[in-house]
């Protein structure tokens, strides 16, 4: 493929986040010490330093233009490629603005960072670029979706997750569920929603299924559903595969909302509201 100019997203670290003013005076005053709780925290940032020299070094060298920006950054038509530098944390924060544009990611500390969606590390990134620009290496097109809040598409798309549920954690979530045209009336811990790249993430933790990573289909399974014991069951809609039309949500509660991929996207809902959750967002062209 033809790469002539590329955005390098990179992960903040503790100890970015430390050393800004952003940082709070117990986490400054822990790093400052060399608390035991933060001590891995500088090898990993020494770590991940190297790895973004190592890879805008790289790119340079092929004679690629390169625009670095910290994780959030919207992604115009004028990159031919995002390389993210980090874990999954750093893909999913910067693949929320990427559309058609391919995605390759690079582990920056695999003893501290994890990277289910990292293809290379450091030491495999200036192959692996090789392959890439010699069109040896093609993305993989991964499934993500889409939510809809009473007939309005939220724009960013769902890599991992979607989470419906009470704002307060602690607090019971209602609402009636819809699955290929069976309803129910639920009070649960909210419901999980994933795509097949998101299956080895917090789904599985819940008790979800491993899907084959080019499987289309999204996955959902209710939190903790009230009254529900292995020797009795009280409701039918607890977990299973959806279909292209996917799952519909009617809040029964005053306070809830949609959470896009763990932290990344928080989005409020009102009482009443239905929201529709579907596998047809933009798929993401990632390098595996």
């Amino acid at each position: 493929m033809k790469i002539s100019r590329v955005l390098l997203a990179t992960k903040t670290t503790l100890m970015d986040v430390g050393r800004s003013m952003h940082a709070t005076q117990p986490l400054k005053r822990l790093l400052d010490a060399g608390d035991p709780l933060v001590a891995d925290e500088e090898p990993g940032h020494r770590k991940t330093v190297e790895t973004i020299s190592v890879v805008k070094r790289t790119l340079e060298q092929a004679g690629i233009e390169v625009t670095h920006a910290r994780r959030r950054n919207n992604v115009s038509k004028k990159f031919d490629l995002v390389i993210a530098v980090g874990g999954d944390g750093t893909v999913l924060d910067i693949a929320r603005f990427i559309r058609n544009t391919p995605l390759l990611a690079v582990n920056s500390s695999p003893s501290t960072s994890f990277g289910h969606f990292c293809a290379t590390t450091s030491e495999g990134f200036p192959s692996l670029l090789e392959l890439v620009l010699s069109d040896r290496k093609q993305p993989a097109s991964l499934t993500r979706a889409f939510v809809t809040i009473d007939g309005r598409r939220h724009p960013q798309p769902a890599l991992n997750d979607v989470l419906f549920a009470n704002v307060v954690p602690s607090a019971t979530s209602r609402y009636v569920i819809t699955v290929a045209g069976v309803s129910e009336t639920h009070k649960s811990s909210g419901v999980w929603i994933s795509t097949a790249a998101g299956s080895t993430g917090a789904m599985l933790s819940a008790g979800g299924s491993i899907q084959d990573l080019q499987d289309t289909r999204l996955q959902y399974l209710v939190r903790e559903p009230f009254g529900c014991r292995p020797d009795s069951i009280r409701y039918r809609l607890v977990s299973g595969m959806l279909g292209d039309e996917g799952i519909v949500l009617q809040s029964r509660m005053i306070r809830s909302g949609v959470y896009l991929d763990g932290r990344r996207t928080a989005v409020p809902v009102d009482f009443g509201s239905r929201i529709t959750v579907t596998p047809d967002g933009p798929p993401l062209l990632l390098f595996r």
